[in-house]
């Protein structure tokens, strides 16, 4: 009988609503965000790197803009 009285009193227990964590499943919700960020910012690099191999100006297809050639195509 001893065991279910020990049943009785945990049933009977309230909870403390400052000593309640988060548990498992929050740990597995912030580690899964924390994955999605890291492949985020590992493909965020990629792109980078391509966009920083690019040649805007135009310098590389032969013709040349007025912002490469430094000239003020503005109306004084």
């Amino acid at each position: 009988m001893s065991g279910m009285n020990a049943a009785l009193v945990l049933a009977n227990a309230e909870i403390a609503t400052d000593t309640v964590t988060p548990g498992v499943l929050g740990f597995i919700v912030v580690a899964l965000i924390g994955y999605a960020l890291y492949l985020l910012m590992k493909n965020m690099g990629k792109h980078l790197a391509a966009v920083k191999e690019r040649d805007f100006d135009g310098a590389g297809t032969g013709t040349t803009t007025a912002a490469a050639t430094g000239t003020d195509t503005r109306d004084e």
